[in-house]
């Protein structure tokens, strides 16, 4: 068997066991299982198959007594300035190409609980675009998945579990995935759903909670340094779940949690790095290297968030397991919005790696429950 087919049968068995669907506790059999999956499918990510990855059409076969919910496209609002990216011309030549593509489709998913439903006489008003009172609350949710994956049949149970627990509307970005789409594609697709949400759709910023996890903490926070370049109102709050802060991987819970984490360390140098997978081709100029070059675009921003200026953002909380190869650039992003006289709750789950945080009862449970806490004191 190729390792390309493998990935793909291992990627299905992982699936199956997709955070957040199950509340069985998790079997020391389904960490490690966890672990070699993870391990195997982040160093062939260059080789995934689009068809096994991304957006899945298929029916989610989603019972009514769970909650129903909405695929639908929509396009930037008219009348976006372009972009202006201090320390990255590249960065900037792109984002602004993308958002010149006056015929490019963005897609998102509106998620709905059968219990928030039920507070509504009209069952089908709840997955449309529209706020359904004035100062609605509603989470916009980002998925991660290694920017391999944004949506999928299964992630439906998700979302609406999500929505049972915050007792909200959930909206999901389909943002564009990789191999296929390299950065900044997926960013733009993230940030043009926000726009959406709160110039066409009529949401108040101030009543979104951002949630995201993994990959997509990476995409949350560059749509925030977006929205404030822009003078764009932010969400009320962040909430950030195992976030994947910094491509260039140099902090040291990567190498000292290696092998209790299901995310494996492949140097930014290899081919397959996922750094090298979701930015795209970085050539150098004459007398530079490539590695040299890429390590320079990576580490701006827009793209490993862990060296942003957290200044002005909105509060923020940060969970993560304390089995993690993210440990340090979570805990190290807190402290710098801290320092910036910014609100950042951490939140750190002692022997939990980047698979664990979300699977189980009890975990699930301190997710849902610090997560709920949290936008509620927000929110108001």
């Amino acid at each position: 068997m190729s390792q390309k087919e493998e990935t793909v049968i291992i990627s299905k068995e992982m699936l199956s066991k997709l955070p957040g669907v199950g509340d069985e506790e998790v079997s020391a059999e389904e960490r490690e299982l966890a672990k070699q999956v993870g391990h195997t499918f982040f160093t062939s990510l260059g080789s995934i198959p689009i068809t096994q990855n991304g957006h899945e059409e298929e029916d989610a076969r989603i019972p009514e007594s769970v909650g129903k919910y909405r695929v639908f496209n929509h396009s930037m609002p008219a009348g976006q300035l372009p972009h202006k990216i201090d320390g990255s011309p590249e960065t900037e030549s792109k984002l602004n190409s993308l958002l010149n593509q006056k015929d490019l489709e963005h897609s998102m998913v509106v998620a709905c609980a059968a219990s928030v439903s039920a507070k509504f006489n009209d069952s089908e008003a709840v997955l449309a675009d529209k706020p359904l009172f004035d100062g609605e609350r509603v989470v916009y949710f980002l998925s991660g998945g290694g920017f391999a994956s944004s949506d999928t049949a299964l992630s439906k149970w998700y979302y609406l579990r999500m929505s049972k627990e915050l007792g909200m509307r959930v909206f999901v970005s389909r943002y564009s995935v990789i191999p296929e789409h390299v950065f900044p594609r997926a960013l733009h697709d993230v940030y043009t759903s926000y726009c959406h949400l709160i110039q066409k759709s009529g949401f108040h910023a101030q009543n979104i909670a951002l949630v995201a996890n993994s990959a997509g903490c990476n995409l949350a926070l560059g749509t925030l340094q977006l929205a404030r370049m822009q003078g764009y109102s932010l969400p009320g709050c962040c909430v950030l779940i195992s976030p994947l802060l910094d491509l260039t991987m140099s902090r040291g819970s990567w190498k000292r949690n290696h092998d209790r984490c299901v995310l494996p360390l492949v140097p930014v140098s290899q081919e397959n790095s996922l750094a090298r997978v979701y930015y795209g081709p970085a050539p150098a100029a004459a007398g530079f290297s490539d590695d040299d070059e890429l390590l320079r675009q990576i580490s701006h921003p827009l793209v490993s968030p862990l060296f942003c200026n957290p200044a002005g953002l909105p509060p923020m909380q940060i969970q993560v397991g304390g089995d993690e190869v993210l440990l340090d650039e979570a805990t190290e992003f807190a402290h710098c919005v801290q320092r910036e006289n910014g609100s950042a709750e951490l939140v750190v789950y002692p022997q939990q790696n980047h698979y664990t945080v979300l699977r189980g009862k009890l975990q699930l449970d301190q997710v849902y429950g610090n997560t709920r806490r949290f936008v509620d004191k927000s929110l108001g």
